[in-house]
């Protein structure tokens, strides 16, 4: 039997700075709701602002807090969890910078999945209004199982 005890650390591999998401709302295997708040520990921000481009890391986040629950679920907590953006197939950004402190509701669903490849599309909202529409490729880490001795 698994532990069932789900934390954003639990499901994401990232850690200290470049773990952006604040609260995950639901996910559920094909779809997740996060979000967070721009901090100024963030990556790529100045005094006042983090630049549009981390939409997209939320976007890829929000899409492994899904994924990684899946692995989590099939294959148990101690599954490699890590993965990787290997293309940004469309992103549209509809601002430049987000003040320190907004609030970024993330939602991201599988569109696609081959083997370790995932296809993912991913709204970044602001006060409701569209901040960003994103659509990644994704590739997961494939678990290796390890080497069994064998007896002569």
């Amino acid at each position: 039997m698994h532990d069932t005890t789900i934390t954003i650390e639990s499901l994401l591999p990232h850690r200290g700075r470049m773990l952006l998401i604040g609260e995950i709302l639901s996910f559920d295997g094909h779809k997740a709701v996060t979000r967070s708040v721009v901090s100024e520990q963030w990556p790529l921000v100045d005094q006042r602002h983090a630049n549009a481009l981390v939409l997209i890391e939320l976007v890829a986040q929000t899409a492994a807090v899904n994924n990684g629950w899946t692995l989590t679920r099939d294959r148990g907590p101690e599954v490699d969890h890590r993965g990787w953006i290997v293309g940004i197939k469309a992103s549209r950004l509809f601002l430049e910078t987000l003040p320190i402190g907004t609030i970024v509701e993330v939602s991201s669903e599988n569109t696609f999945a081959y083997d370790s490849l995932r296809e993912i599309h991913g709204t970044a909202r602001i006060d409701g209004q569209v901040a960003a529409e994103v659509t990644l490729q994704l590739m997961q880490a494939k678990s290796v199982d390890p080497p069994v001795a064998v007896s002569p």
